[in-house]
Formats: structure tokens, sequence, C-alpha cells
């Protein structure tokens, strides 16, 4: 109160004192000190989960893999609050590690006011998980890892080439697998 009376005296408002001191948040924000205010940290501050709702347990999206299919699975779990568009967003950061939780929390959370903003900001960012399958060349050159057993190699070849433009049948997957082999395998 003292303070407020002093600026009165040398004739600064309580209006341009707020404004001035807005003027420093905004400031600091763009110097790197972000506010951590609640409100400020926070995407939806004002919803709160509904009376008695435990939310699930979310698969966990690393930015590997389809980040539509999590985007699907994570929907699928929110049964009695889907609806709900704000607390879908604000449960959404339950679903995510690594990678993608960084990239979350360095969102700017009001950018986002529908689901459809965040879902296609999310898809935008990790689709070239999704652009990129694997060809024969890819197949033919994918190495066993020393950390991996043989058939743990198998199976993780088996997967690439599954997910191959064109299926291949039976003839053509043995053929191309046998080329990846290095020479100790090849023999066998």
């Amino acid at each position: 109160m003292e303070k407020e009376a002093k600026y009165k005296e040398d004739g600064v408002s309580s209006e341009q004192l707020r404004v001035l001191s807005k003027q420093m948040k905004n400031l600091e924000v763009a110097r790197g000190s972000e506010s951590l205010d609640y409100e400020d940290l926070c995407i939806h501050p004002d919803v709160d989960m509904p009376a008695g709702y435990k939310p699930p347990k979310f698969d966990i999206f690393n930015g590997t893999g389809d980040p539509r299919a999590n985007s699907r699975a994570y929907c699928d779990k929110l049964v009695g609050v889907g609806r709900n568009e704000k607390l879908r967003i604000k449960l959404f950061i339950r679903s995510l590690t690594g990678e993608t939780l960084i990239w979350y929390i360095r969102q700017v959370p009001r950018n986002w006011r529908e689901w459809q903003d965040m879902a296609e900001d999310f898809m935008n960012r990790f689709r070239f998980n999704t652009e990129i399958t694997p060809d024969m060349f890819v197949l033919v050159n994918l190495q066993k890892k020393l950390s991996e057993s043989f058939q743990e190699y198998a199976c993780h070849w088996r997967l690439e080439a599954a997910r191959t433009q064109s299926p291949l049948d039976d003839n053509e997957l043995t053929k191309y697998f046998i080329r990846a082999q290095e020479g100790i395998y090849f023999e066998i």
C-alpha cells in the first residue's frame, strides 16, 4: 500500500502500474525466463477432473512409431470423459515421454483452443515416423545388432518387411531375408 501511495505521489496511476507490470512480465518471457504461474504452465487451468474420475493408464508414445495409432489408442481409453475437449487436451500429456513430452511442454498452451489444433500439431511434428517406409534395399541392408539374438533380429526384420508399400509373398520374403544375412548367417 505504501508503494502505491508513493507512486501516486509521483503521478503514476494504478492502471499505469498494472500495464507496466504486464509489460515487464512479457519482457521476462521474451528473454527466456518464462513465468512459472499455474495459469501460464497449464494448458487449460480452468478444467478440473470430474468427481471420482481416475485417469486410465495410457500407452506411452516416445516419438517412434505411428503418432496416429498413439492418438487413437489414447482416445479409446477416454471412456466417460472423451467428449470433454479441454479435458482430452489436458490429459494428453500423460501419454507422452522423451522427445514427445519435451515437444509438448515447449508449446504455447493458449495456441490449442480445440483438440483438433493440438492433434494436428502433434501429427505434423511426428508424422515423419509414418512417411518413411522401407524398400527392398533397406530390408537387404538391415543388419543384426550386437545386442539382439538371431530370433529377435528375425522378428525385427519381419516387422520392417511388413511395413513395405507393396506386400511381399513368402518366397520373396525368404529371398530378401537370406540376402540380408552376413557371412556366418548366410552359411547357416
